[in-house]
């Protein structure tokens, strides 16, 4: 965060975590620790447009996905599918210079989280009315203030996260194993959480470019 001050990978301020063992603990049913973020909806409790702000969780979406892919359409619930990510079905609309910074910031973020062998993150995009001018809590960027559009009608919040997912530990291991068992016989590809570094990042970057649209 010193070295590159736009980083767009989410800030961490805080790790809570319980000392002793509890019943939920035991179970599972609660968890022993609890990571700290920055909230990306700042403001919005006090904007008189708070209605308005819409949120995307955003990732590659050619994975494969069971809760999508194995059961037919018509039994698929509502709350099954929200635990895909999001679809954007719009263009975040910027300048040229916005958008070669947006990539820069994006391709140095990427290639960190690349190096330490995490997939599965997701950009967690906010737009919410150009006239709003909601607080802010922390460092004065750009995407963290609300990046106005180049047609002056959204502004832009953004940040990477959920990037605790590495591919060398044992849970991601495991699960690469039942994955490419199953793909023996059901030939359905990785999962997000299955594939590897480096193919997860180019289909990231993809995903960022192709949401894009440039204006002067």
């Amino acid at each position: 965060m010193t070295e590159h001050p736009q980083s767009l990978l989410v800030w961490i301020t805080d790790y809570v975590y319980s000392p002793y063992w509890t019943i939920g603990n035991l179970v599972g049913t609660t968890p022993a620790h609890h990571i700290i973020m920055e909230n990306l909806l700042c403001g919005r409790d006090t904007d008189p447009a708070g209605e308005r702000w819409e949120t995307y969780d955003l990732k590659p979406v050619d994975y494969f996905f069971p809760e999508r892919d194995l059961v037919p359409d018509p039994l698929v619930s509502k709350a099954t599918l929200s635990k895909i990510a999001d679809n954007f079905d719009d263009k975040v609309r910027i300048s040229q210079s916005a958008y070669v910074a947006l990539m820069q910031t994006v391709e140095a973020d990427t290639q960190f989280l690349e190096a330490a062998n995490a997939v599965d993150y997701s950009l967690y995009l906010v737009r919410f009315p150009a006239s709003s001018s909601p607080d802010i809590v922390g460092r004065p960027v750009p995407w963290r203030i609300g990046l106005e559009s180049a047609d002056g009608k959204w502004k832009y919040r953004a940040v990477i996260l959920d990037f605790f997912w590495a591919r060398h530990k044992l849970h991601a291991q495991a699960m690469t194993g039942v994955i490419q068992t199953f793909n023996v016989i059901g030939r359905q590809g990785p999962m997000t959480i299955t594939t590897t570094p480096d193919e997860y990042r180019k289909k990231f970057l993809t995903m960022v470019k192709a949401m894009v649209e440039v204006q002067e």
